[in-house]
């Protein structure tokens, strides 16, 4: 795993717990390219279901990591992101994410269409997984998407800042982290508890 950054001050993340990255519930997310950022964030249900706090107390951790080299192969990109998201899917409580891409230009090299054909690369491995819990393959394990835009205009590098999650240097990483801000904001806004339970899944405990 990659370094965690704790936020939570509540006293809800328990550091002496060495699989507590796998009790809470969590989103892992990609902002593919030729140097992808990926971003794993932490996040308290009951804070945001049921409590309504504001983001900055439903945010319990985040970890952050660039990808680069080839995309594909035992080292390449789609299989490290794999990888990782594996071992977050041990316990129940992941969601898995992809930027989207949708080009505005007419550009066919080969750096330009990096995030396509990862996309590709990662709807394509994960339709063969089987869902955490579930007894049967079915269609795989869901992707999710969401345009950048979306994500950029709903948390900016201020709103980061404030929540103690901006990364100075290349974007890539701080994107990943909007999308995945996004993606739990977007849990209470469009289904509450019937939509979180569909994507992450339910544990009892997390609702004390």
């Amino acid at each position: 795993m990659p370094k965690i950054h704790v936020l939570d001050q509540e006293g809800r993340w328990d550091a002496k717990n060495e699989d507590e990255f796998l009790w809470w519930p969590r989103v892992i997310w990609i902002d593919p390219g030729e140097v992808s950022g990926v971003a794993v964030i932490w996040f308290d249900p009951q804070a945001l279901l049921v409590d309504g706090a504001k983001t900055a107390k439903v945010i319990l951790a985040y970890s952050e990591l660039f990808l680069h080299g080839p995309e594909n192969g035992i080292n390449g990109q789609v299989h490290r992101y794999l990888r990782l998201r594996s071992k977050l899917d041990e316990e129940t409580g992941l969601a898995t994410g992809c930027e989207s891409f949708v080009p505005l230009q007419l550009n066919q090299s080969h750096e330009f269409l990096a995030p396509v054909r990862i996309r590709a690369a990662l709807d394509y491995e994960m339709s063969k997984l089987k869902p955490h819990g579930a007894r049967e393959i079915g269609n795989g394990v869901p992707l999710y998407v969401q345009s950048p835009t979306d994500a950029k205009s709903a948390f900016n590098n201020q709103r980061l800042t404030a929540l103690r999650m901006y990364t100075p240097g290349p974007d890539h990483i701080n994107d990943a982290k909007r999308h995945g801000l996004l993606h739990i904001r977007r849990l209470k806004a469009q289904g509450g508890i019937d939509l979180f339970k569909s994507m992450h899944g339910y544990e009892e405990g997390w609702f004390h």
